[in-house]
């Protein structure tokens, strides 16, 4: 050995000896604390590089985040905390507490990016030592760590990322689907109980996603199986009860063996096999920092943001398309980066006596919009980049509802106003959208393509987003609606064209901007991640593929474990049922019924008609080929504005013999009622009568079938 060689040898080990003898840094990520009032957000993860505490205390001081660390040895310790201003005026202030006793330094007044701020030198034993975030201000101080160096160390550099970290569990499944929003827990559920060991990654505490009682939106569009209908919210937006749908959900979960639900996993990577497919997920417990890996031969992308696909190189597109590629007359001339933005709703309440509220550094931000709640179309980031910069997106919102806010407290009449929920969680629309082998368009929805492998329907109207609500305000929306009935979701855009084991299931299926506007929704969805669920269990049964799904000929075995009438394979279980429908010829309706689209679907055909009660009755021929007894069905789509169950009035005429009868019909979502049992002749005739009937009296589809 040469005497440099020696030398440089020696100098690496009396390097590594003062290491053991003193290592030179303590790191305390954010999920290493007891997050007391903070909320651990971990949904900027990938940009920020960590989750983040945030006192989101909508203006009241929050508890005080507390974690436990072992000092390695006595002496002096500098304090780094990575912190962020995160608006003018300094509104997330906070302190730092070593060993109880508060640094000098008042973290979060400082850069508008994400730094390693200096809280000074502190004097620490060796031991066990307490450190606290204590918030100032109630307004969404953030923290995404704590170091303790020893003096003369560097300043840290980037974030605590969970990168680093080693693998602490490997997790064997037949199927894993990342994301625990609407579509990935019926993914899950449909492929459990179709016998597939199955696990769900989940970022958040709760299951449901945009659902959940963490964001508040309600469940649109056609839930059509009944897995969907169980899952749904139950209540509209912003509406406390959607917790309800939460304990659904969970339940649902727990009683299925075949399914593990990993909450507060927070899914940062994938590992990939030689040929380019997916080998493992790999995700950051939350609730004990630790990396846990999720090994399956098939993945399903729910993360709503693509992540799946984009860490294992999935082709996707981002933004609008040029309405020449494929012909969309609602896509602008040329390509851009636009997307659908995020929304906050938020709401605010009365209590009993005067409570002050006053936030004047975010007043200017309202641009002049008073309020004391906020709907869908408080709605920011249409041109700005969904991923990239989704924190500023939530932190303008936060400005405008705080701004919003405080201006409405100066009217006395708000003096006994409260805010009573913001999210934090932004509710996004669009992101990333992973490309399949089709590409869901305009066209498809509105020239109804009949698809030989769709999979799921939807009635929404094109649902797309502009900021124009009005001059000088950037964060109130408005949107256009135009309807054209029912359309049909292909099997081929569930899949990734270019890796070959992944699903998608959500927003993120493949789609155009446009395309997208239509199915967004998250009953028709949740009907994507059903499909995907059921499709996983056939790849099982036939050692295959996605893709082989549609090429080996196996999609109408999957149309059928769906269940349904799909486009030139109708449901064999009403092979025997005969249809009448408000569309159908000889159909007639007296006065004051109106007729359109039923944006939520359900409805059988594309239009419901529905009446108020001093409309003329509605008159159906039947379809009786033969006389016989027979069984009559009606079906009624769900109108989310019929709050309470009515009573229908009907009124039968065959072979010269009427019979009245009525059904409490009421509220349902599509299902079809049996309405009795009724001796039919050809040319028999069924009214409708709004007069004799309470509630909302719908005529839409009705069947006959002969009892056997």
């Amino acid at each position: 050995m040469s005497r440099t060689a020696a030398i440089a040898l020696a100098l690496m080990s009396c390097a590594a000896a003062c290491a053991l003898a003193r290592p030179c840094r303590v790191e305390v990520p954010p999920q290493a604390f007891d997050a007391g009032g903070w909320a651990l957000d971990s949904q900027f993860m990938d940009t920020i590089g960590s989750p983040c505490l945030l006192a989101h205390g909508l203006g009241v001081r929050v508890m005080d985040a507390k974690a436990r660390i072992d000092v390695p040895s006595a002496g002096r310790w500098r304090v780094w905390v990575r912190a962020k201003n995160w608006a003018d005026g300094a509104p997330g202030r906070f302190r730092v507490l070593v060993d109880r006793r508060p640094l000098a330094k008042v973290f979060g007044e400082g850069s508008r990016d994400w730094t390693w701020e200096d809280g000074g030198e502190v004097e620490l034993p060796a031991g066990t030592v307490e450190v606290a975030l204590c918030d100032m201000t109630g307004f969404d101080g953030r923290c995404a760590g704590l170091v303790l160096a020893v003096p003369g160390e560097p300043e840290p550099k980037g974030a605590l990322s969970p990168k680093s970290l080693p693998i602490s569990d490997t997790h064997d499944f037949d199927f894993v689907v990342t994301g625990g929003g609407m579509s990935g827990v019926a993914a899950a559920l449909a492929a459990a109980r179709a016998g597939l060991k199955t696990a769900i990654v989940q970022d958040r505490p709760v299951l449901g996603g945009n659902a959940s009682a963490e964001i508040r939106v309600w469940c649109a569009g056609e839930a059509r199986h009944p897995l969907i209908r169980e899952l749904r919210g139950k209540f509209m937006n912003r509406d406390a009860m959607a917790s309800y749908g939460d304990r659904v959900r969970d339940r649902i979960c727990a009683d299925e063996p075949n399914l593990s639900v990993f909450r507060s996993h927070r899914a940062f990577g994938v590992e990939k096999a030689e040929n380019g497919s997916i080998a493992a997920v790999v995700a950051l417990d939350l609730s004990r920092n630790a990396a846990v890996r999720f090994r399956a031969p098939l993945f399903c992308d729910a993360t709503g943001d693509g992540w799946v696909g984009y860490w294992a190189g999935a082709d996707f597109r981002m933004g609008r398309e040029a309405k020449s590629e494929y012909d969309e007359s609602m896509a602008p001339d040329k390509a851009d980066s636009d997307t659908l933005g995020a929304s906050l709703m938020w709401t605010s309440r009365d209590a009993n006596t005067a409570v002050p509220f006053s936030a004047p550094w975010a007043e200017p931000h309202a641009q002049g919009v008073t309020a004391v709640n906020g709907e869908w179309n408080w709605e920011y980031g249409i041109h700005q980049d969904m991923i990239k910069e989704a924190e500023t997106i939530r932190d303008r919102l936060f400005l405008a509802i705080y701004g919003a806010f405080s201006l409405a407290k100066k009217n006395p009449d708000n003096a006994c106003r409260v805010l009573e929920f913001c999210p934090y969680l932004l509710g996004k629309r669009e992101s990333r959208r992973l490309l399949g082998d089709w590409v869901l368009s305009e066209k498809d929805i509105t020239g109804k393509n009949l698809f030989p492998d769709a999979i799921a329907t939807g009635s929404w109207s094109v649902d797309l987003h502009y900021d124009d609500y009005t001059n000088g305000v950037d964060f109130l929306t408005t949107c256009r609606q135009p309807h054209y009935g029912r359309f049909w979701i292909p099997y081929r855009s569930l899949y990734s064209r270019n890796v070959q084991n992944l699903f998608m299931a959500g927003r993120c299926f493949s789609a155009t901007h446009v395309g997208l506007g239509a199915p967004r929704v998250m009953n028709t969805l949740a009907q994507t991640g059903l499909a995907v669920g059921e499709a996983a269990a056939l790849c099982r049964k036939y050692s295959c593929l996605p893709r082989a799904i549609f090429s080996a000929g196996h999609v109408r075995e999957l149309q059928r474990r769906i269940g349904g009438d799909w486009p030139g394979n109708p449901d064999p279980s009403k092979a025997d049922w005969r249809y009448v429908d408000d569309e159908t010829a000889g159909v007639s309706f007296g006065s004051g019924w109106r007729h359109g689209f039923c944006c939520c679907g359900e409805q059988f055909g594309d239009k419901a008609s529905f009446a108020s009660h001093t409309s003329a009755p509605a008159v159906y021929p039947l379809p009786v080929e033969k006389a016989g007894r027979y069984r009559l069905h009606a079906i009624v789509p769900y109108f989310w504005e019929a709050t309470r169950y009515g009573t229908t009035a009907y009124e039968i005429s065959s072979g010269g013999e009427v019979k009245e009868f009525s059904s409490r019909i009421g509220i349902r979502m599509g299902e079809w009622k049996e309405l009795g049992e009724f001796d039919l002749e050809p040319g028999a005739v069924l009214r409708v009568i709004p007069g004799k009937s309470t509630g909302r009296v719908i005529a839409d589809g009705f069947a006959v079938s002969p009892v056997r």
